[in-house]
């Protein structure tokens, strides 16, 4: 079996794909790379370039696809399909079009809920009972295709994005994999229409832009602090009652319900330890985040002649 398979992307879930495509037999790949892809991996994934590389694969990484040259590159490779990972770019129809079987991408989340950016954060944040990925076709729309496959799992208490990201990853790549092995032979797939009655979108903004708005009940600021803990991306901020300091927490957060006693912001004495009150209940921290700098929650209080009260902004909820 010889085919030609064309990568646009970056991050965990290309880096497991192209590792399995270069083990099988008869296939060529061509990798166009992220334009912020330097070859090093990091604490917010792992670069494309380098698994490329260590594995001799060809890449190419323009600033974008839209030009004569690049698309001229991409139509001499005569790709058979075509897959995109994360890729920081829009996909022009051109190129969209270039593979004999389709161009397919892994979002993830539950399509058609969950469409356009930040997908695991609003996941998260949204209080959603399960995360997931969805393997669908490309299309100039985004996150529109029609669907091949859905995988999912529980969302549990206190998962941070960076682990729901990882998880979602490998249940990208395990759908993958399954269509690999029915594509490989037929070189067709089904796919069916997304429900355009379910969809919810959103832009590249934050939930309540990052502000914790800490009179809400602690089950939403534990989410929304969660939603946002995937160092080293921007986390969940609040500031400091004394001070214009703005400081970041981090999870895994942790609501208690049952917990009285203070104000919103106020940092109460809970049985499970030292925790920040809400309109309902409190929530327990893991870290406070100062820069690129994180120290534990208990540690930053015991470094402060007495506990501090947090507050934050009033902010729209950017539900959009």
């Amino acid at each position: 079996m010889h085919a030609k398979v064309l990568i646009l992307g970056n991050r965990l879930l290309g880096g497991l794909c192209l590792d399995f495509l270069a083990r099988q037999d008869g296939v060529e790949i061509l990798v166009v790379l992220n334009p912020d892809d330097d070859g090093s991996d990091g604490p917010g994934g792992i670069s494309l370039k380098r698994r490329a590389a260590a594995l001799g694969v060809r890449t190419i990484q323009p600033s974008g696809i839209r030009d004569a040259e690049n698309q001229r590159i991409l139509r001499d490779f005569e790709p058979d399909l075509g897959l995109s990972f994360s890729y920081a770019r829009i996909i022009p129809q051109e190129v969209i079009d270039l593979p004999k079987s389709g161009f397919l991408n892994v979002h993830f989340a539950d399509l058609p809920k969950n469409r356009g950016c930040l997908p695991v954060i609003w996941t998260i944040a949204t209080g959603a009972d399960h995360y997931a990925a969805t393997l669908h076709e490309v299309t100039i729309d985004l996150d529109q295709g029609a669907i091949l496959s859905q995988a999912r799992a529980p969302l549990t208490e206190g998962l941070t994005a960076g682990e729901v990201y990882a998880a979602c990853a490998h249940l990208g790549f395990g759908l993958f994999r399954d269509f690999w092995a029915e594509w490989s032979k037929t070189r067709t797939f089904a796919s069916v229409p997304q429900d355009e009655s379910a969809v919810t979108y959103h832009k590249m903004r934050f939930p309540h832009d990052r502000w914790i708005q800490w009179d809400q009940p602690a089950h939403r600021v534990a989410r929304l602090i969660n939603a946002l803990t995937y160092f080293p991306h921007p986390c969940a901020r609040t500031a400091l009652m004394d001070g214009e300091d703005e400081i970041g927490l981090t999870g895994p957060a942790i609501s208690l319900s049952r917990e009285e006693g203070g104000q919103p912001g106020d940092v109460i004495s809970t049985e499970c330890g030292p925790a920040v009150r809400c309109g309902e209940g409190a929530v327990l921290v893991h870290q406070i985040r100062m820069g690129d700098t994180l120290t534990g929650f208990a540690e930053f209080l015991d470094s402060r002649p007495a506990r501090p009260r947090f507050h934050s902004p009033e902010t729209p909820e950017y539900s959009e």
